[in-house]
């Protein structure tokens, strides 16, 4: 096939030990490769060699990529002629548009196993607990920053419509605990949601129910492993439920950097009777528009936790984790990061909720012939293309023993972790119920450097996820147990805030 310059360009595609496809420089290393033909401009040698370079000095940090979460193991070569088609899913998945280069019948696929995956309720026949949702142009943080904007907007159409209007309604206030993603901070600010904290200092400083001096907390207090406490959260949602002020709770299945899980029926059964007392609706079936908004965060946990409850069904789990999903009636919206679980090559993910929260479009565009119901607008197509194909070429039988694998691989790096306290007796390492994160003593600069760890103050962690081998885990117990490992440790916490930025 010739371009435009008479130009054939053929690529060679071939699989690395991590399912990569190799650039055509490294060709002469592999051993029968697949071929196809596409039309493209010359590479100059130059754009070709640099290329090479990086290519190269990625592929060399995969194997050891421990502390993001982040699958480092897919293969999407088969799909990759579609990177020379623009694929744009402008609008409502579930709404025609005036674009034909598009994958939202792909979409529709993915949020349909979705809908099955998480428990949620059919489209057809359309009902209010029917299923809605779209496949993200970012990663979770978009999904997060839609659940907080539709929330904030549900209550002020509550209130609206109304025939007693409650003071302080239509001002609700958002709840999250001190392990939850940075995101939520910063989409509050965007969406001028007041947090629990900044509705506290500034209506009523001195009155925080859950501290001894009166101060409001950054975040909802959590336990040892990062889950948030349910006492404490309810106790504060019921100050503000006191004055009026209806809740935006976020719980997570996964959180930040200890990878805790929240007991989200625990919550609601502490949170429900207090709701009640209040006089805040708290149905939830059909038609009925309860008085608060749970979101979940599931940016990882939101897949792989379907899947390790496949697996203790299957009896190849001794484990599974805390449900979380729309047979909780009291959900009202889930969000998941298909780059993390799934591997996707570039951020994006799934946002779900309910059509009784589906906000009402802000415009509905001549220009697209779609109401404009997402947050993006334009969003890409390759999203929901990597995804479409992730899952329907590895099934959920072969997804659960990957959960179970990485659970039980999880487990296998604390034991091998706990050994580093004979050599270093001051060392330190945990790991939450479930959890694919094991936290540890911050070792010194090389070492974190080499096995890509991320850190928080004098701690380090590790997710093992779906790339994440034995032989990784063992290096990095080898490396620990030198006699310099935390040589430099006190000097490299000093350096850490300016490092840390997030899972």
């Amino acid at each position: 096939m010739e371009n435009s310059l008479g130009v054939s360009k053929t690529f060679v595609v071939a699989k690395t030990k991590f399912g990569r496809a190799i650039p055509h420089s490294f060709i002469k290393h592999v051993k029968r490769p697949h071929t196809f033909t596409i039309t493209n401009f010359c590479v100059p040698d130059k754009v070709r060699k640099r290329i090479d370079k990086i290519y190269t000095n990625l592929v060399s940090r995969q194997e050891l990529s421990l502390g993001y979460p982040l699958n480092q193991k897919f293969d999407y070569s088969a799909i990759a002629p579609f990177m020379n088609i623009h694929l744009n899913n402008v609008g409502d998945p579930f709404e025609n548009n005036s674009m034909l280069l598009h994958t939202r019948e792909l979409e529709q696929e993915v949020l349909e196993y979705f809908r099955k995956l998480w428990h949620a309720e059919l489209r057809e026949p359309l009902t209010p607990e029917s299923f809605w949702g779209y496949v993200l142009a970012m990663g979770s943080t978009e999904g997060n920053m839609y659940a907080l904007w539709s929330a904030r907007e549900y209550f002020r159409k509550t209130q609206a419509t109304a025939k007693v209007k409650r003071e302080n309604f239509s001002h609700p206030v958002l709840y999250y605990s001190q392990e939850s993603h940075y995101s939520f901070e910063k989409c509050a600010s965007i969406l001028d949601i007041s947090t629990f904290k900044e509705m506290g200092d500034k209506g009523y400083p001195g009155q925080c129910p859950i501290t001894a001096d009166g101060r409001w907390p950054h975040g909802v207090p959590v336990d040892q492993h990062g889950a948030v406490n349910p006492e404490s959260l309810s106790a504060l949602v019921d100050f503000f439920a006191a004055h009026g002020h209806p809740p935006i709770i976020v719980l997570n299945m996964g959180t930040t950097f200890q990878g805790g899980f929240d007991d989200a029926q625990t919550v609601w059964q502490q949170l429900s009777p207090m709701l009640e007392q209040h006089d805040f609706n708290v149905q939830t079936t059909g038609d009925s528009r309860p008085d608060f908004w749970i979101h979940i965060d599931g940016a990882l946990g939101a897949a792989y936790l379907p899947y390790l409850e496949m697996a203790h069904q299957k009896k190849i789990s001794e484990v599974k984790g805390p449900q979380f999903d729309f047979r909780l009636p009291f959900v009202s919206s889930i969000v998941m990061s298909s780059h993390k679980w799934y591997g996707a090559p570039f951020a994006s993910g799934v946002y779900m909720t309910k059509e009784k929260y589906r906000m009402q479009p802000a415009t509905l565009p001549e220009y697209i012939h779609s109401p404009d119901t997402t947050l993006g607008g334009t969003r890409n197509g390759m999203s929901a293309l990597f995804l479409w194909y992730m899952v329907n070429t590895v099934s959920q039988p072969m997804q659960s023993r990957i959960a179970a694998q990485c659970e039980q691989l999880a487990a296998y790096a604390y034991e091998r972790l706990t050994t580093i306290k004979a050599i270093h007796p001051s060392f330190r390492v945990e790991r939450g119920p479930q959890s694919l994160v094991v936290i540890f003593t911050r070792p010194e600069k090389e070492i974190f450097k080499t096995f890509h760890l991320s850190g928080r103050g004098d701690l380090a962690h590790i997710v093992v996820m779906p790339h994440v081998t034995r032989s990784a885990i063992d290096s990095l117990v080898e490396a620990l147990q030198r006699n310099d490992a935390f040589s430099e440790q006190d000097r490299f916490i000093n350096d850490a805030s300016a490092e840390y930025s997030g899972a």
